[in-house]
């Protein structure tokens, strides 16, 4: 249940509205550079971006969602460990992290009633949450700065900037000084093309001269945002931007072998590992949008 604002805080609410807040960036902001200061300061900080983010999205209601343990993502990645720079061989976490995050993380949780997420991301929480409130015709928007849940249909404030924007299903692709912009179906595709560096998902390895004989544009060497945009720009629905992604895949992994990163395991070169590979990378890159949800695409429209 979403949680009705202090009295306070409603100054020019949109009835019934509510704003689905990204609480690990929170967390972070209000945390980062606080090393020195009390944990009063972190809080206080993490107080005014709450209020902020709320105002800002003339929210009636909020709810705020952190990420937790165990996540799925963790089982599915077989080419490269998910969020592997972060972490040791031993799995113990490497990169350095605010000195007052935990507490800042439990403050969230017992002042602003959010929600701890075990399984799955916050970003996740964050899609099923927007796409549950539409299905039944309450108004919401998501408040962050990932770039990756711009393939949520809907309302998003980004809470840096305080921008809002609206993405529709099928959404749109950009390239400005060679960084790939977008937001629905359209860039999920880009990203299952040129991963994300951020979360070690790799997308495809590398353009094959086959690919660079269909798109003469495109550059050998690894499938970045230029190469990745240069495929879909012409794209207009979601079939074709299917349909060119398998290309790519089919056209890399009928020749390329790999072993699992843990395991050791051989996956050989040919269709069912190209399948494979299509599956766990959109997998990885997907902002679940139903409980449970693993995506899968969507063979239907090959067929129509």
């Amino acid at each position: 249940m979403a949680v009705k604002l202090p009295q306070t805080l409603q100054v020019d609410t949109i009835p019934d509205r509510t704003v689905l807040i990204d609480a690990d960036v929170v967390a972070y902001y209000a945390s980062y550079p606080m090393d020195d200061m009390p944990l009063r300061a972190a809080t206080r900080r993490a107080d005014n971006r709450m209020e902020q983010i709320i105002d800002e999205c003339q929210a009636e209601y909020y709810k705020g969602f952190l990420t937790g343990i165990n996540n799925f993502r963790d089982d599915i990645a077989t080419l490269q460990r998910y969020k592997g720079s972060r972490y040791d061989k031993d799995g113990k976490r490497i990169t350095p992290q605010p000195f007052w995050l935990k507490e800042v993380r439990e403050y969230l949780q017992y002042k602003w009633n959010c929600i701890l997420e075990d399984k799955q991301e916050a970003d996740d929480a964050l899609g099923i949450a927007q796409m549950s409130y539409q299905k039944q015709g309450i108004e919401s928007i998501i408040s962050s700065i990932d770039k990756d849940l711009w393939i949520i249909p809907g309302l998003h404030h980004n809470m840096n900037s305080g921008e809002v924007g609206l993405v529709d299903e099928f959404g749109w692709l950009d390239l400005n000084k060679g960084k790939a912009h977008g937001a629905g179906l359209k860039f999920f595709y880009a990203q299952m093309l040129m991963g994300d560096r951020t979360d070690w998902i790799i997308g495809l390895p590398k353009i094959t001269e086959e690919i660079k004989e269909r798109w003469p544009s495109v550059r050998r060497g690894g499938c970045g945002p230029t190469a990745a945009f240069r495929i879909l720009e012409t794209a207009e629905t979601e079939k074709e931007c299917l349909e060119k992604v398998i290309f790519c895949y089919l056209s890399y992994w009928r020749d390329n072998s790999y072993t699992h990163w843990r395991t050791n395991i051989l996956y050989e070169a040919g269709h069912i590992t190209a399948l494979g590979q299509l599956i766990e990378q959109g997998r990885l890159l997907w902002m679940r949008q139903c409980e449970g949800e693993l995506w899968l695409p969507n063979c239907q429209l090959l067929n129509q």
